[in-house]
């Protein structure tokens, strides 16, 4: 009936919670699907490996990882964190998983220089203890003022 897509490795649980679907993958995300649109609704990081199992209950979301965590996280479809950095888009559930998908997917502290991507900014690091020092303040940052839906 219908494929979705946006997992970056397979898929290891899905739980149906009314009119959305939760999906645990691989990739260390867990995603957030409207199931009558289609519509990718959000994105939950902070895992700290793959996510290999995952339940909800009462509006909590419990993920283990295969480092043997378990992560329980709130689910909440009214706040949003959307990630505007260049041909991103991915939408967060929560902020702090936000500013982890910056550090950790589009950035790296071994760069020598770094310009920063996120719409609107023009930020340059030009060494590499500015960008292993300024550049996750500056990502937390744009997560703080700039983010919110």
């Amino acid at each position: 009936m219908r494929i979705y897509k946006g997992h970056g490795h397979a898929v290891t649980s899905i739980v149906i919670l009314g009119n959305v679907m939760v999906t645990a993958c691989l990739d260390k995300l867990v995603r957030v699907y409207e199931l009558q649109s289609h519509d990718r609704l959000q994105v939950y990081g902070g895992h700290s490996d793959m996510v290999m199992c995952m339940a909800v209950h009462k509006s909590v979301m419990y993920a283990g990882c295969y480092d043997g965590s378990v992560h329980a996280t709130r689910l909440n479809l009214t706040v949003n964190f959307r990630c505007w950095w260049q041909n991103c888009g991915l939408i967060f559930g929560v902020a702090e998983h936000l500013v982890d998908h910056l550090v950790s997917d589009h950035s790296s502290p071994n760069l020598q220089t770094f310009k920063c991507r996120w719409r609107d900014c023009s930020a340059f690091f030009s060494s590499q203890s500015a960008v292993r020092q300024g550049l996750p303040a500056h990502m937390k940052s744009h997560v703080e003022t700039d983010s919110e839906l």
